[in-house]
């Protein structure tokens, strides 16, 4: 039930991240049917979250490796419809705050991720 719980949360942040710029790019939800799917989560389950995001906050992960693996699906994500829009980044670089990454590491990792697709 707990690792349910962590992928409820996980997508959660993912879907904050994709609404931030106030659209939904059809790269974007691919990618979180995607990940939903991957992660066993029901369409009620991630219908309920998209239905209530107004109310939900961004998650921090409990572990470093944890912390790490959703930076780099919320960076790929923010990455996917080939902008980066001022708000995606920002969330994306308070997540990396968390983990200790200054500007230009979040920076760095940015270009990693885009070099590696």
């Amino acid at each position: 039930m707990i690792e349910h719980e962590k992928a409820l949360k996980y997508f959660q942040n993912l879907y904050l991240l994709a609404i931030i710029d106030k659209k939904l790019a059809k790269e974007e939800i691919n990618y979180l049917v995607q990940i939903a799917q991957q992660m066993g989560i029901s369409v009620r389950e991630s219908t309920d979250i998209m239905m209530h995001s107004q109310t939900l906050e961004l998650q921090i992960p409990e572990t470093e490796e944890e912390r790490i693996n959703q930076l780099e699906d919320i960076i790929s994500l923010m990455m996917i419809d080939k902008k980066i829009h001022e708000k995606e980044y920002e969330l994306c670089y308070h997540f990396a705050q968390t983990l200790g990454l200054d500007k230009k590491s979040f920076d760095l990792l940015i270009l990693k991720i885009v070099t590696n697709r």
